[in-house]
């Protein structure tokens, strides 16, 4: 079960820190490292202009005022990027947002989703001819807004979310306390994992018997077997692995709402063991522990502080629910195929061996990796496992990638839980590239595709039995482009090789964002809002 690399066949990236004392070495070395820093700040700036002109040069002088403006603080290194409600008043033709104040209101409330947002909105225009169709027409410039707004800039989304986030007072000038606590960030977050490193081994025990039905019976101590956790429960079928892949934001959660809905799962869902990282992400306490305390520019580093400990309780609970012969939902990037790999082989036996967990990712001295996620445990007293074979059906979510980084932030927003642009777009080429062998694995599979902003899924291909994988031959053309796209990118317009494709008939970008009737759309709703604002500033100076 175990896949050796050797050092000149590449590794991941494996990064160990430490902390020496201080002495004026370090003094002098700090100095130096301002100096650095300044270089690069000033070289940094000068890569952001000529990224800006070639994002230009690929748009066309046409499009450019769809980028939102970026500029630099005076008294920071942080880029000064064009808030969301500034970016909304001016592509409807508002030169300076003072002249609108409410549908700067109304554009944060809508991209926040804050409560009664709907209903302002519409109270807004309800004094107009036609308020019925103009409100209709502000959201969907709102949400139009939102596809281009975060379609840029994809390297400082950080900042980009704790400006949105933060009180506009708070974003005029920057706070020592700013950069305090990031200076800081390491300390407290070690002090918090110190604290709560016990309760959470507890905490993450109580959680995976949440998942798995686990429970105490009559106060023995002893684990209750159910009914559906006994062999018995599947005498009449095989239990089901329903593997739920696709790149952060991809929709997973929409397709899955569908197919819990079909005749078996409908019926057999309730039983099923749910396996998701990110569940346990937002039960862990040493993330709630920091999320709590309210600091946005923490976001990204908390998530990524929990995440290897939430994979290795989403692994934990998989074995276990496997080991037991329950039907198992698992939803997540499947983006590293050694991992998916070794977790089908370990389902085809499981039935006649339990497993456990198994040493994992490991870099020897040498530079030797190792993989092994999983390991086939010896039969004690002579027993084997005596369950039916599991039936493993992979179900793929694919979108165009930008759509999914317009996704993540807007739930960052949400849920105060973000990703790296770059390692949601590595998650997303990942996936695409490894389904075609991933379907070969498998019992059954089928590949739904999200790109309907409004509309349902779309099945753009499956797979039953040993059969080969059939697909639309047009909308396949998804998970191709995916697969060659630049997870490197800084904007829509680095994402694909072919610059065309944005511009393409089907293409999101071409059919909602330059659709040919958005401006004479925008010139309706600019002279509704230019009145109501007038109206308003002079019943408010009355």
């Amino acid at each position: 079960m175990a896949r050796m690399i050797k050092p000149s066949e590449g590794t991941r990236d494996v990064s160990s820190g430490g902390c020496n004392s201080l002495n004026l070495n370090h003094l002098l070395l700090a100095s130096l490292g301002g100096l650095a820093a300044g270089a690069a700040a000033f070289v940094g700036e000068s890569f952001l202009r000529r990224r800006r002109t070639h994002q230009g040069a690929c748009m066309g002088n046409k499009d450019q005022k769809i980028a939102p403006l970026i500029g630099r603080k005076d008294s920071s290194r942080r880029s000064n990027l064009e808030r969301f409600s500034y970016y909304v008043a001016r592509q409807l033709g508002f030169e300076d947002p003072n002249e609108c104040p409410q549908l700067c209101k109304l554009a944060n409330a809508y991209l926040m989703k804050t409560k009664g947002y709907n209903e302002n909105v519409y109270e807004y225009l309800v004094n107009e001819a036609e308020a019925d169709s103009l409100y209709i027409h502000l959201l969907e410039e709102f949400e139009r807004c939102i596809l281009t707004y975060f379609a840029f800039n994809w390297t400082q989304s950080s900042n980009l979310i704790s400006q949105i986030l933060s009180d506009e007072s708070d974003q005029k000038v920057p706070k020592l306390k700013d950069f305090v606590m990031a200076a800081t960030r390491k300390q407290r977050f070690e002090r918090v994992t110190k604290d709560l490193k016990v309760k959470r081994v507890f905490s993450t025990l109580v959680e995976e018997m949440k998942a798995i039905n686990i429970s105490s019976s009559g106060g023995s101590g002893e684990p209750h077997c159910t009914e559906v956790m006994s062999p018995v429960a599947h005498n009449k079928r095989s239990p089901v692995l329903l593997f739920m892949g696709g790149g952060m934001g991809a929709g997973k959660s929409t397709v899955l709402k569908d197919i819990l809905q079909e005749p078996f799962w409908s019926e057999a869902g309730g039983d099923a063991v749910v396996i998701e990282a990110d569940a346990f992400k937002e039960t862990d306490v040493i993330y709630r522990a920091l999320s709590s305390r309210g600091h946005h520019d923490d976001m990204l580093q908390t998530a990524e502080l929990v995440h290897q400990s939430s994979t290795d309780a989403a692994s934990s609970l998989l074995v276990t629910a496997l080991n037991e012969g329950r039907d198992v939902i698992m939803d997540g990037t499947l983006a590293w195929a050694p991992f998916l790999e070794q977790t089908i082989t370990m389902a085809r036996n499981v039935h006649k061996h339990r497993y456990r967990m198994g040493v994992g990712y490991k870099v020897s001295e040498d530079g030797t990796t190792t993989e092994e996620y999983w390991r086939q445990e010896t039969e004690q007293n002579g027993k084997q496992q005596n369950l039916k074979p599991y039936r493993i059906e992979l179900v793929g979510v694919v979108c165009d990638a930008y759509l999914a980084v317009v996704r993540g932030i807007r739930r960052a927003l949400m849920v105060k839980r973000a990703v790296r642009v770059r390692s949601q777009l590595q998650s997303h080429k990942s996936f695409a590239n490894a389904f075609p062998k991933y379907c070969k694995l498998v019992d059954n599979a089928r590949l739904y595709c999200t790109n309907a902003v409004a509309g349902p899924p779309q099945l753009i291909a499956w797979k039953s039995g040993n059969s080969n994988l059939l697909v639309d031959p047009e909308e396949i053309e998804c998970l191709r482009r995916v697969s060659n796209l630049n997870p490197d990118a800084e904007s829509i317009n680095e994402l694909y090789t072919d610059p065309n494709v944005l511009s393409k008939p089907g293409s999101v970008w071409n059919d909602i964002v330059l659709a040919p009737s958005r401006p004479k759309l925008q010139k309706q709703l600019t002279d509704a809002i230019r009145k109501i604002e007038k109206a308003q500033a002079t019943q408010f100076s009355c």
